[in-house]
């Protein structure tokens, strides 16, 4: 039997990875033009969606825009009450005296109005509508009337509402003669019925912008696909397009079709236009109900994949030649150095006791190379040397991911109570402001300090408490809470936020039933133990997430092991893993539905 071949290691590398470069390279090529079809109209439907999207942003921004001014000046009950004034005096023959109160009201009433918009100019006209008689302009159109609402074409659709928005786009030439640039008297009007005190309906607000501010963030886009754009009602008017009209309604009734099919993915399967080898990409908006739709040829789709597959062709060849070239570079450039390592090898033994010194120091010209000939000198040291650091950065990375879960706050209730203070600061209610900024205070300070692991009782009592402070400011009576703690139990330690996060569990479950919603937190303590129960009159554990976590428990009992803690999020698996380490075991942690609906979370710790 032979010996197989040998080979230097110059063969070794030129010969058969140059060769293996090369069908690599091919099977590659060949492969990327076959798919790269499929990829690139993915890429462009995937441009175009988005495209779609901000359009539909855009939209949804004015949208919104109009929305806040509709809902600030509905829930100013000044401005209603000066508009019922305004109301009471055009149905009567007034006095000198009367004739000066009416136009200082109307004053006031214009001055409430042009401050609920503000100095952005969300808003281009705002009209105050009677369900009788009587019609209050402020924007472009200042003017006052007596027009009834009941005689606009949306009566019945906003009365139907209730007081929810209704939305819809048309041609207004009375306010359109106010700009100088044609084209600009499309308007988008946005309506809804607001109420007396006593829930009565007393009026009808609209508010308009003109279209242009939506046509020219359109326009803005300088998409290679040169597609066109439609922009439908939710009853499939067009309100706005770059295309043609003789497709507009079967572009629509495509879309809609597509939107009964449950079987479809919505947000990626375009529409494809056999007779007219088009595509339509669309987004549909949940808080409007408009829907944005772009038409793109197929043609143009695919005319950025026939370059590549050119451009890809010809630089196949030079890849191959370049390819073999520098396979040979590459292997006489690591070959050379380990030649050199290997001479010195093959004359060296190595015993018990020699450390490696006996190598020469020499620069073989490559980092890589030089490092991996230095680290053999020291191989055995750091080896050692890791192991002991291997071990404290696995101490130290257990306390910083306690600290870093310690350190977490959720961002809706900070986002929450900003709105809160917001709302507040509108109806004027300083004190009430200044008592939930001092709350929100004591409560970032006490998040933020990463001084204990441990605290006492009492300060996650007061931090509880500011917590349940600001959440009742956000529901008002909806939320009730109650603490029974025995005085002996204020300095018991415990996790630090432990409490607080559960009660946030409790509340953010319980709201998902109907008010009111209790919350209660009971402490307990004996000889032998200590323990806090904290109840809610929510919906409760189901038995599935029950079962789950009772499984995760006792897997974790049965094996004394402990999963990874969760830096992205707080929930009572991690509240576990903390009492576990903590207590080292000593501690008490139980899950359980209260009667007749609500959960109990129980937590505690053994006492010495």
């Amino acid at each position: 039997m032979k010996n197989p071949k040998k080979q230097s290691i110059m063969q070794t590398l030129f010969l058969p990875y140059t060769a293996l470069f090369i069908v690599v390279i091919l099977s590659f090529t060949i492969h990327t033009i076959a798919t790269e079809t499929t990829k690139l109209k993915t890429s462009a439907f995937s441009t175009l969606q988005n495209n779609a999207a901000i359009i539909m942003d855009n939209f949804e921004s004015v949208i919104h825009d109009l929305d806040t001014v509709s809902q600030n000046i509905i829930y100013s009950n000044l401005i209603k009450e000066k508009f019922g004034t305004y109301l009471n005096y055009q149905d009567s023959t007034l006095s000198s005296n009367e004739i000066y109160e009416s136009i200082n009201n109307t004053k006031i009433l214009y001055d409430l109005i042009i401050a609920m918009i503000g100095p952005n100019s969300p808003a281009d006209q705002t009209y105050l509508y009677s369900l009788d008689s009587g019609k209050f302009g402020v924007g472009l159109d200042n003017t006052t009337s007596k027009e009834s609402a009941s005689s606009r074409d949306w009566y019945d659709q906003v009365t139907q509402l209730e007081g929810k928005k209704y939305i819809y786009c048309e041609k207004d030439d009375k306010l359109g003669r106010y700009y100088s640039y044609p084209g600009d008297n499309n308007f988008i009007s946005l309506c809804r019925v607001f109420y007396s005190p006593l829930n009565i309906p007393q009026g009808i607000v609209e508010v308009k912008k003109s279209f242009k501010s939506v046509a020219n963030a359109i326009t803005a886009f300088k998409s290679p696909y040169d597609e066109e754009v439609y922009l439908y009602s939710p009853d499939g008017k067009t309100v706005y397009s770059t295309g043609g009209i003789e497709h507009q309604e079967l572009y629509f009734n495509l879309i809609t079709e597509q939107l009964k099919d449950p079987s479809k993915d919505l947000s990626k399967t375009p529409i494809y236009l056999k007779s007219e080898n088009k595509y339509i990409i669309y987004t549909t908006s949940d808080y409007t109900g408009f829907i944005t739709a772009l038409i793109i040829d197929n043609q143009m789709l695919m005319q950025p994949i026939y370059q590549y597959i050119s451009t890809n062709l010809m630089l196949l060849f030079f890849v191959m030649v370049i390819t073999v070239l520098v396979s040979y570079l590459i292997s006489r450039r690591i070959a050379t150095p380990l030649y050199k390592i290997y001479n010195q090898v093959r004359t060296f033994q190595l015993t018990g006791e020699e450390k490696g010194t006996a190598f020469e120091e020499m620069d073989l010209g490559i980092t890589e190379v030089n490092t991996l000939y230095q680290a053999l000198l020291k191989m055995q040291t750091q080896a050692r040397t890791s192991m002991e650091r291997e071990l404290q950065l696995q101490n130290s990375d257990m306390q910083s991911k306690m600290l870093a879960l310690q350190a977490q706050m959720n961002p809706h209730f900070l986002y929450n109570s900003l709105a809160t203070i917001q709302a507040m600061a509108d109806e004027n209610m300083n004190h009430e402001i200044i008592m939930m900024c001092q709350t929100i205070s004591r409560i970032l300070r006490y998040i933020s300090s990463d001084e204990e692991q441990l605290v006492s009782l009492k300060d996650e009592l007061s931090h509880t408490q500011d917590y349940l402070e600001c959440m009742k400011v956000r529901y008002h009576e909806n939320l009730q809470f109650e603490f029974d703690i025995p005085e002996a139990m204020q300095e018991v330690r415990l996790p630090k936020l432990c409490l607080q996060l559960i009660v946030e569990n409790a509340i953010k479950y319980s709201t998902k039933s109907s008010p009111p919603w209790n919350v209660k937190i009971l402490g307990i303590l004996t000889n032998t133990y200590w323990e806090i129960q904290i109840k809610d009159n929510g919906p409760g554990f189901t038995k599935e997430d029950l079962d789950d976590l009772q499984k995760k428990i006792a897997l974790i009992e049965k094996n004394s092991a402990l999963p990874n803690l969760e830096i992205d999020g707080m929930g009572l698996m991690n509240i576990y893993i903390r009492f576990k380490i903590l207590y080292k075991g000593k501690h008490i942690f139980k899950l359980s539905n209260n009667v007749p609906h609500g959960a109990i979370v129980v937590i505690g710790g053994i006492i010495p």
